[in-house]
Parts: C-alpha cells; sequence; structure tokens
C-alpha cells in the first residue's frame, strides 16, 4: 500500500484494544492517512480527466473523503478529550448521489486510475471492518458505517469498469 504500508496496519489492527484510549486513536490516525491519501489521488485524477464525466467522479470522490477525514477527526477529538475510549455522540455520515456518467473514457490511463481507486477502496473496507470488529459501541459502529461507506464507492467503481467498452482489450492488451 502506498498510503500505509500493509505492516504498520496490521500491526495497528492486531493491537488494537476497544479498552484503550491510545489504541483507538492510533487506528484513527492511520484511518487519517487513509482518508488523505485517497482524497490526494482523487484531486491528481482530477486534474487528469479534466473536461470528461470521469473527471465529475474523481470530484466526487475527493468531497466524499473530505466528509470523512471530517468525521474521522471529530471521532478522534472526541476520543482524545473523553475520559475514556468511549463516544459519547453518534457521528453519522452524509449521504451524496454520485455523477451520473454516460461516456466512460476508454483509456489504458483512465482504466488504470478507476483499477487502482478500486484497489485503495477495497483495501479501506478491510481496515475498517477489522476496526470494527475489535472495537465497540459507538467507534464500533462509526468504523462499521465508515466501512459501509467504502462499500458503496467499491460498487461504484465497479460499475464504472464493467461499463468500460473494451475493459478486457484494454487489461490483456
Amino acid at each position: 500500500m502506498d498510503f500505509v504500508k500493509a505492516r504498520e496496519v496490521l500491526e495497528v489492527i492486531q493491537k488494537l484494544d476497544a479498552d484503550s484510549k491510545e489504541s483507538i486513536i492510533n487506528a484513527l490516525n492511520i484511518a487519517l492517512h487513509v482518508e488523505e491519501a485517497s482524497k490526494g489521488f482523487y484531486e491528481a485524477e482530477v486534474e487528469k480527466t479534466r473536461g470528461s464525466e470521469l473527471c465529475a467522479f474523481f470530484e466526487f470522490l475527493v468531497k466524499e473523503e473530505e466528509m470523512h477525514l471530517e468525521k474521522v477527526l471529530e471521532l478522534k477529538r472526541e476520543i482524545e478529550e473523553s475520559e475514556n475510549e468511549s463516544l459519547t455522540k453518534e457521528i453519522n455520515f452524509n449521504s451524496t448521489s454520485p455523477p451520473n456518467i454516460h461516456a466512460i473514457p476508454s483509456g489504458q490511463s483512465e482504466l488504470t486510475a478507476v483499477l487502482y481507486a478500486l484497489w485503495r477502496e477495497k483495501k479501506a473496507v478491510e481496515f475498517y471492518e477489522e476496526a470494527a470488529k475489535k472495537t465497540k459501541n459507538g467507534v464500533k459502529k462509526f468504523f462499521g458505517d465508515l466501512a459501509e461507506f467504502e462499500r458503496g464507492h467499491v460498487k461504484l467503481l465497479e460499475g464504472i469498469i464493467e461499463d468500460t467498452q473494451n475493459t478486457s482489450e484494454l487489461i490483456m492488451g
């Protein structure tokens, strides 16, 4: 993983203790890094795809990652300011609609970007699902909700790949 070393993620997940404020903050720091790196990748793709419908999709993902960052920071602040590791208020994610994409670019670089985005989102889902399994109460719900949100991104990206006219030719050469 370019955004966080796989070993580091595994270590944080293995050490994640639902009763440890420090452990939960470590997991949230990884989440911040994941979301910041994804946002940066999508911002770069916005510039590369400017003028295409794919640009609007990457702009949508930038906004989604910004919202995730804001929510992770909100939870981190609440945990840091609390007496213990529990979450006292529910943190909700706002649901937004992705843009409609009619003409999907069929170039190698566009498909590579979409496939890489798909990989990133799947890795985020894995991390958030594991974090949800190892935490409890409001923190567990938060990570579960974030995993669900990222699963939505996976479905959208898979849809783009399916709708790309010459995917197999581009992949197989």
